[in-house]
């Protein structure tokens, strides 16, 4: 018989998971979105699904799993006065094919692919959960909604992601050197030493950490580019890999 004291189920309830608590990092290609920490307003823990195959036998239906769909990955973003991120996500989203020429740079689309983390913070804003996508791509920057009677708010608009697929911190089937230390995650800066950490941003210092096995990634507003390279201009982008017995770095600084 189940135990219907509230006293037990105080005892064991945990204070559970809070939706509030989540941090949203993104790379792309157009530059830094460090204030995205700040103006994501919702944002999703992804789903994906398992196909089905059906093998008939003998009147009845073996039923076995398929091939995995991964389902979009939305945001919900708060427009800035100068709607600076907006601006950087219809950009982002004209690379592939211009408003008005019906053209794009990038005969390959891949290259103007990013990656993003979204994290699950418990109430000491450590990750306990993260997942990380690969091939990432704006498919729709959605319309903001105007009008005369929307008192008492401030504007905000959905940008809906396309993605090969996502890798997660509780996954046994790890690729790409995949991993995130547990680190807190604070305003301007989120915890990317440990091995394999897959991002790190800053608004200063390092852009990127190449510290353990795998691979990682970093984003700084200002100073070292990455593990090895240049820095120190108004925008650094830097990239470091370590496989344990090599390192490689690159930085970019404007």
């Amino acid at each position: 018989m189940a135990d219907s004291s509230i006293n037990s189920f105080m005892s064991n309830f945990d204070g559970g998971s809070r939706p509030n608590l989540y941090s949203v990092n993104l790379v792309c290609p157009v530059g830094p979105l460090p204030q995205l920490q700040f103006f994501c307003k919702a944002a999703q823990l992804p789903s994906s699904i398992l196909g089905e195959v059906n093998v008939p036998y003998l009147g009845r239906m073996a039923k076995y799993p398929g091939d995995r769909q991964f389902e979009d990955w939305t945001i919900d973003i708060i427009n800035d006065q100068n709607m600076s991120l907006r601006n950087v996500f219809e950009y982002w989203n004209e690379l592939f094919n211009s408003y008005a020429g019906n053209s794009t740079p990038y005969p390959n689309p891949r290259g103007a692919f990013g990656s993003a983390i979204v994290a699950q913070l418990d109430r000491s804003f450590k990750v306990v959960k993260w997942y990380q996508f690969f091939d990432l791509w704006p498919d729709n920057v959605a319309a903001v909604q105007l009008g005369y009677d929307q008192n008492d708010t401030v504007s905000d608009f959905q940008v809906v992601f396309k993605y090969s697929y996502f890798v997660t911190s509780s996954s046994p089937f790890q690729v790409n050197g995949a991993n995130i230390a547990g680190g807190t995650l604070g305003p301007g800066a989120v915890a990317a030493a440990g091995a394999g950490a897959p991002f790190g941003f800053g608004g200063a210092g390092l852009g990127g950490f190449g510290v353990g096995s795998g691979a990682s990634v970093g984003v700084g507003g200002q100073g070292s580019g990455a593990f090895a390279g240049a820095g120190g201009g108004n925008t650094s982008i830097g990239f470091g890999i370590n496989t344990g017995s090599t390192s490689f770095g690159f930085g970019i600084s404007t």
